[in-house]
């Protein structure tokens, strides 16, 4: 399915992704796969489904990620030029269904903030259930929680890689801690669920499969991460999601063994003396407290991360010509385009959908949500995949499959949810499709597409194609002079090239460069073109004017072609009677020899027994000019 090219006004702000590294990306992508699920609810999740579900739910959530992840990797490695996440799915799909599933993304980390942020103020709840603290209002924390992140977004911090890369070492001590007192059972390094008495929705029965299921699938979120890093990236974003994937597998795998097993399993003693109390009230201290903090941590850098991504899709896709009526929202402030009134919309949204509910309730819209997301992703991946078998995508009953299993998953967690975001994804795309076919109609008459932004856009991804996916083609400079002279010559060089590399049919007139010699220059570059096209030969004409054979020989190799699609090869005729020529025709013909090499270009040199592949002469003494090709003989 070709692609479409972006129809935006203004480019997406800039991304400085040039210092980003596979270890940067695998930080991004796996800081809210640990922290979130693995410290906060996983040890629940186990007792409540019991270990073949859970282990099984922990399967299928990091084989949707991978395939998914998988795919996003096929577009950033084909569109890697792009940045941002609207102008990589317009550079790679069309653009009703790129700002259509741009719109449902947007949604789905508009959620994802939301329940990182609970996730943190639920954390918070624990160090103050500790010491017998009570807030004033049980649900200031995630206002204050919300407005730290919006204040981590507006302000431009030079080591966030640092920061970033600190946390996620507290995550691993953490996570470390957790497996091995369950391990050895010296302690609890767990949380357990708070009371949920400000929610507007109470938290959902904690023994149903599909609520379980929604608690944990947050951990497979990073599937479509890439497509908001990938500026440039070629296999630095491949590498680190999928360690990130494999990393996270292999922590939830490991931690669902040891929660279940028996000789490793937790056990508490209770005991009423005053002493034992004050003992496991100072162990919770040690344990829960440290815990909590590193959630605090954690869920509010993954906020950040999320809250960023999000205010940039809302910019690109007010910038869209689609979206004219957002256009307010596209303005940037300073350098780094940053925008300041997308951040403060998403963020005003973001604190009422926090007041709805606990973490149990809203990781349920961010499961379906996400698993909507993945299904249509997938799927589209399906389609391109059969109109082009070549993409290293995965196959496409792997694609399909995927995309029907998530959409059946999002249904079965909560019909409504996704009936919802099916409706939104269903009328943005129906809305777009109807806006896009009445820019097309001018006169009331459908105008013809051109080919010219496709095979653009496609040059500049073969001029910036990794070194690990270039082959040798052979790319042909044929000095035929004109080709109409030289049948034989133009279709033996055709025979190599066959239409899959490169051919330049070069015609040097022998004239010094003037206005004439330009008109005439124009006139002979079209009758070689209407040449080649009546003969099928799948070739290019180049005409220039210049009085030394030799010189306009070496200019021709120099200028002709366009990035990756130069000649690599010089093809020329034999010097048939060579031996009658004077010596300074010899000479240049030499020089054109000699200038191949010192290019560092193949040199092809024909040779037609005596008569040579020159039929000029034949044509003109038999009187029989093949078409309007007597001019150019």
């Amino acid at each position: 399915m070709p692609s479409s090219t972006a129809s935006s006004e203004d480019c997406t702000p800039e991304v400085s992704t040039a210092w980003m590294n596979w270890k940067d990306v695998f930080l991004q992508c796996v800081q809210p796969m640990l922290a979130v699920v693995l410290l906060l609810r996983f040890s629940s999740i186990v007792d409540e489904a019991g270990f073949p579900t859970t282990l099984m739910m922990v399967f299928f959530t990091f084989l949707i990620t991978f395939v998914t992840g998988w795919s996003s990797c096929t577009v950033v490695s084909r569109k890697s030029s792009e940045v941002g996440f609207v102008k990589t799915m317009l550079a790679y799909s069309n653009t009703e269904f790129a700002l259509s599933f741009s719109i449902v993304y947007l949604i789905c980390l508009l959620t994802a903030t939301s329940t990182f942020l609970t996730s943190a103020a639920e954390a918070v709840l624990h160090i103050f259930s500790t010491f017998s603290l009570e807030l004033l209002d049980g649900a200031t924390h995630d206002l204050l929680l919300s407005l730290i992140t919006l204040g981590l977004c507006l302000v431009r911090n030079r080591n966030a890689r640092y920061v970033r890369t600190f946390i996620f070492a507290l995550t691993c001590i953490a996570i470390a801690l957790h497996l091995s007192s369950v391990m050895f059972r010296y302690g609890e390094y767990k949380m357990h669920r708070v009371s949920d008495r400000n929610s507007m929705i109470p938290s959902p029965p904690s023994d149903e499969i599909n609520t379980v299921f929604s608690q944990l699938f947050p951990a497979g979120m990073c599937g479509l991460t890439i497509l908001n890093i990938g500026s440039k990236l070629q296999n630095s974003a491949p590498r680190g999601a999928f360690v990130a994937i494999t990393v996270s597998a292999g922590f939830y795998g490991a931690a669902t063994i040891l929660d279940y097993m028996e000789f490793f399993a937790r056990t508490s003693h209770s005991n009423s003396t005053q002493t034992t109390e004050y003992n496991e009230f100072l162990s919770y201290i040690y344990t829960t407290v440290p815990m909590a903090i590193v959630v605090t941590l954690a869920c509010v850098l993954s906020a950040v991360t999320t809250l960023k991504y999000c205010s940039v899709i809302l910019q690109s896709l007010s910038r869209s010509n689609q979206c004219r009526c957002f256009l307010w929202l596209a303005k940037g402030y300073s350098k780094r385009d940053i925008p300041i009134r997308c951040l403060f919309i998403l963020s005003t949204i973001q604190i009422l959908i926090s007041a709805i509910g606990s973490y149990d309730i809203l990781c349920i819209p961010f499961t379906v949500f996400y698993l909507f997301a993945y299904a249509l992703f997938n799927f589209y991946v399906f389609l391109v995949k059969l109109s082009d078998p070549e993409i290293p995508s995965p196959p496409t009953l792997v694609s399909l499959s995927i995309a029907a299993v998530c959409f059946l998953a999002s249904i079965y967690t909560n019909r409504h949810l996704a009936l919802f975001i099916a409706l939104i994804f269903g009328i943005s795309y129906c809305s777009l499709l109807y806006i896009l076919r009445r820019e097309s109609n001018d006169d009331g008459e459908e105008c013809a597409k051109s080919m010219y932004p496709t095979v653009l856009e496609q040059m500049h991804e073969l001029q910036q194609e990794p070194d690990s996916r270039r082959h040798y083609h052979p790319q042909i400079l044929l000095l035929s002079g004109s080709p109409a002279a030289r049948p034989g010559l133009v279709d033996f060089a055709h025979s190599i090239t066959r239409g899959k590399s490169l051919l330049i049919c070069g015609y040097i007139i022998p004239q010094d460069p003037c206005s004439r010699s330009y008109l005439l220059q124009l006139k002979i570059d079209k009758q070689i073109n209407d040449w080649l096209r009546a003969r099928e030969v799948n070739a290019f004409g180049a005409a220039i004017c210049c009085k030394k054979q030799a010189t306009g020989a070496n200019i021709l190799l120099q200028t002709a072609g366009l990035g990756r699609l130069r000649p690599n090869i010089l093809m020329v005729g034999f010097k048939t009677g060579w031996e009658k020529q004077s010596k300074e025709t010899i000479s240049e013909y030499f020089q054109m020899l000699s200038n191949a090499f010192d290019k560092q270009v193949g040199l092809i040199v024909f040779r037609n027994e005596i008569t040579g592949f020159d039929v000029t002469s034949s044509i003109r003494k038999n009187g029989a000019p093949i078409n309007d090709d007597e001019d150019l003989a």
